[in-house]
């Protein structure tokens, strides 16, 4: 018997036998208690960590306590592709961006695999093996006969089916709502816990009230001053404007508002056309 204990070794071996003996394969079985568990998909945006390993191994130890009490145990495994993840991802790789490729370079990513990255099919189907990899390295009791894909042929027309269904029982709300966007690529879908800094979230969606402060002498002529605490206004005693800043004076509808720079971008977005710059005004005057 050897000194040294080969943790990788031994881990080898016994997902070896556990593969070669299909221990975590389920069949129908008649007669047999059904138990079904499946954990959330993992967005295709790159490596697992552990943190994703931690929510899965609770799926494992209530799939193999199951087994235990006699059901016959359905663990399969899934892959979230839709939405803009794995695009982002290709794009990365398709501007270079040297933190991303240096990534997979040091998990062992040849360098013609990384120039396939810039397809996100090729994103998704190259994590979708990485993620199998790893969950039988972590020992998962998963029957990998059974993955699916949230961009499948049959799972997108699954989908589908479920919003017929949700539609005709009149389920389904359709009202205006805010949502993240990004100049460059348009309105951005991502989970709400991203939209929360206080969970480390860093594309948080803030509603600001904006209160019309007007000019005494001309009544069209706005300060437009935004808020999170509108009921505070009442203890307004003074507006502050930077004697060194250019402003915008800008047209919209009956009325002229000061602003920013920054903050006619902004609105143009949220606006469109409805605003219209007429002139430039250093704080000063």
């Amino acid at each position: 018997m050897t000194k040294e204990y080969n943790f990788i070794e031994i881990e080898r071996k016994w997902q070896k036998r556990w593969e070669e003996s299909r221990i975590f394969q389920s069949d129908p079985k008649e007669g047999k208690k059904k138990f079904f568990i499946i954990f959330a998909y993992p967005g295709i945006s790159g490596y697992l960590h552990v943190g994703h390993m931690r929510g899965y191994t609770y799926a494992d130890v209530i799939a193999r306590y199951k087994r235990m009490q006699g059901y016959n145990v359905l663990f399969p495994a899934g892959f979230h592709a839709s939405g803009l993840p794995s695009v982002g991802f290709a794009k990365k790789i398709e501007r270079g961006d040297q933190a991303t490729i240096g990534m997979l370079k040091a998990n062992g990513v040849p360098d013609h695999i990384i120039q396939k990255l810039k397809d996100p099919i090729e994103v998704v189907n190259f994590f979708k093996d990485v993620y199998i990899d790893e969950w039988k390295r972590f020992g998962f009791s998963i029957d990998f006969r059974y993955t699916l894909c949230s961009i499948d042929p049959g799972y997108k027309k699954f989908i589908q089916w479920q919003f017929k269904k949700l539609y005709e029982r009149n389920l389904l709300v359709k009202k205006h709502h805010f949502a993240p966007y990004c100049p460059n690529c348009g309105p951005v879908a991502v989970d709400p816990s991203e939209t929360d800094i206080s969970k480390g979230g860093n594309a948080e969606i803030l509603d600001f009230v904006v209160i019309k402060f007007r000019d005494y002498e001309e009544n069209d002529l706005i300060f437009p001053a935004a808020t999170l605490r509108p009921e505070t206004i009442f203890g307004v005693t003074n507006m502050w404007i930077n004697p060194d800043v250019e402003y915008l004076i800008v047209k919209f509808g009956d009325e002229r508002w000061i602003l920013s720079e920054e903050a006619v971008i902004k609105l143009k977005y949220q606006l469109g056309e409805k605003l219209e710059i007429e002139d430039r005004i250093l704080g000063s005057d």
